[in-house]
């Protein structure tokens, strides 16, 4: 088929509106509006009378669709080009994909840009410079929270993006492990009374830095720490809670697959539990996990902020 044929079928009316209703997602009464108020698309007409849309037709309502998602007003879209809308989609798309902030304070800003240019420059020594500088410059929390914690999701975000190669991630990645690696051990507590902490991830599931970024957060407020690291079977943290009276079961939870499976997990950990009330929930995937949490009275703490919160009550009331 050449592609003067081709684009002939593309433009020719065929598909009747439930058709394209059930292509675009959009409701017929909502495709005949937008027809009908704002000229979004021009439907034809079979001899009774019935629209019919082309393939151009649906993927013009769909790229409306994913405007209208993304919180543009179809009054203000509807009559824009295939080309327009196309390039304002992919505009609010990619900004929406990114769940980094730019710090806004002064010498945060600063740390923070000097880290992006180590990295977009493939310049290891300075990456790791401006980690140090960062680390002496500001307190444990403000390294983590306003610094480290931007930075992780801004390497995350723009290579997904495709803004940043998988090489420059990887370089940054470990400079960043080997600085939580070195955090952690230099903020181990020599005082054995303070309270214990199991913290893991369950069958699976794979490492990711922001569960040192929490265990670093959990040193810093007192708490006696063993991480066992990522996919461990239940049975064995159930073991090691048990076998060093945690006071506390911390689980990471990054990966969305298996979703049931872990859920009977932590139920079966919190059940063997001797402090059953104090399960904490944690990574990207924990809000998925709300019933289960609700059920078995665990705590589902989204961020460190909130997760330092919850060791600090569950310290004092354990002291």
């Amino acid at each position: 088929m050449n592609n003067d044929m081709k684009k002939g079928l593309v433009d020719k009316p065929r598909h009747l509106i439930q058709v394209v209703s059930r292509r675009t997602g959009i409701s017929p009464d909502v495709i005949r509006a937008w027809e009908r108020r704002y000229e979004a698309v021009i439907s034809h007409r079979t001899p009774t009378n019935r629209r019919l849309y082309s393939d151009s037709d649906i993927e013009q309502l769909s790229l409306l669709k994913r405007a209208i998602n993304a919180g543009r007003r179809i009054g203000d879209i509807a009559r824009l080009s295939y080309d327009d809308l196309f390039e304002l989609v992919m505009g609010d798309e990619s900004n929406a994909t990114r769940s980094y902030q730019r710090p806004h304070t002064g010498v945060v800003m600063e740390l923070f840009d000097e880290a992006v240019i180590g990295i977009q420059e493939m310049d290891a020594h300075k990456f790791h410079i401006t980690l140090s500088n960062a680390l002496a410059t500001l307190s444990t929390t403000d390294f983590l929270v306003e610094f480290l914690k931007p930075l992780h999701s801004y390497i995350n975000d723009e290579c997904k993006r495709g803004a940043i190669r998988y090489v420059q991630e990887k370089m940054a990645k470990i400079a960043i492990r080997t600085c939580l690696s070195n955090l952690y051990i230099g903020l181990r507590s020599s005082k054995p009374e303070g309270p214990k902490l199991v913290c893991a991830s369950l069958t699976a599931e794979y490492e990711n830095l922001d569960t040192w970024m929490y265990m670093i957060v959990a040193q810093n407020v007192g708490w006696n720490i063993t991480y066992v690291g990522n996919s461990i079977p239940h049975d064995e943290v159930s073991y090691i809670a048990n076998k060093i009276e945690a006071n506390a079961v911390v689980i990471a939870l990054n990966n969305p697959r298996d979703i049931a499976r872990k859920s009977y997990e932590i139920k079966t950990i919190r059940d063997n539990a001797d402090k059953k009330e104090n399960v904490i929930l944690i990574g990207t995937q924990a809000s998925e996990y709300r019933q289960i949490a609700d059920s078995t009275q665990a705590i589902i703490s989204l961020d460190i902020t909130s997760f330092r919160l919850t060791l600090e009550r569950l310290y004092s009331l354990i002291r």
